[in-house]
């Protein structure tokens, strides 16, 4: 038996191979749940759907409207819903003199609005054990340059959970945070392959090495289940990382 089976599980943001999303509902799967995938590319969405066994749907998370469509089909096709997995969010990597307004407020639709009316509309048809969980990034805790809108609006999805948990848990609803660090993925892998960046990551995180998409499903998989008795929680899977710090720019102009 899985730690999930017969849980249906809701997955945003699943579109990019080896990503968070797709690891997770390969992970979910595994332990026995139905699960559904969605973002808004529906070609890449369909891709990593077949690879991981779930349903693709798609959704415009910056459409309120497409939300909640999303997760009344999500219900109805099983009648049930118990687990939300937030992963979709935008990443913005402007310094604070040169970030514009339209970037700061895509941050804040993708990270926070979207998030806070996915949780709306979820907890309407969610039952007792649900769990809903929020993935944010280790930016939320650590200062470097250039991740002002990314850092702030994930800080704020971090606070959000904390209300959000209190608020639902007379209903039975856990609300956690997933923290991972940095990771190796389609949208890092390019930074990371740039000389001295990936080591400089290594020697900042005390376990000495990156996470791995699959260790933050497994994290995933845990809050999911039923044996998880914890709610407006964080949980970090980063090695450590929070220990220290984040490189800064000078770091990588000594290395």
């Amino acid at each position: 038996m899985g730690k999930l089976d017969g849980k249906v599980a809701l997955i945003l943001g699943a579109s990019s191979s080896g990503g968070i999303g797709e690891a997770t509902a390969r992970r979910f799967v595994a332990e026995g749940a139905h699960v559904i995938v969605s973002a808004r590319r529906l070609a890449e969405l369909e891709s990593v759907a077949a690879k991981v066994g779930a349903t693709a749907m798609a959704c415009d998370l910056g459409e309120e409207r497409q939300i909640e469509e999303l997760v009344k089909q999500a219900f109805a096709w099983r009648q049930r819903l118990d687990v939300l997995l937030i992963v979709a969010g935008a990443h913005a990597s402007q310094p604070l003199d040169q970030l514009t307004r339209d970037a700061l407020l895509k941050s804040f639709e993708l990270n926070i609005v979207a998030p806070a009316a996915a949780i709306k509309y979820a907890s309407r048809v969610m039952g007792r054990g649900a769990s809903i969980i929020y993935v944010s990034s280790a930016a939320a805790s650590l200062t470097t340059f250039g991740v002002a809108a990314y850092a702030c609006t994930k800080a704020a999805g971090e606070r959000l959970v904390e209300v959000a948990a209190l608020e639902y848990a007379s209903r039975g609803i856990r609300i956690n945070t997933l923290q991972p660090g940095m990771l190796d993925t389609a949208m890092s892998h390019s930074v990371l392959e740039r000389p001295g960046v990936r080591r400089m990551f290594e020697r900042e995180t005390p376990l000495g090495r990156l996470a791995e998409v699959s260790e933050v499903a497994a994290a995933a998989a845990w809050l999911a289940s039923d044996d998880c008795y914890t709610t407006g929680d964080r949980i970090r899977v980063a090695g450590g990382v929070h220990l220290r710090r984040h490189p800064m720019p000078d770091d990588f102009r000594q290395d």
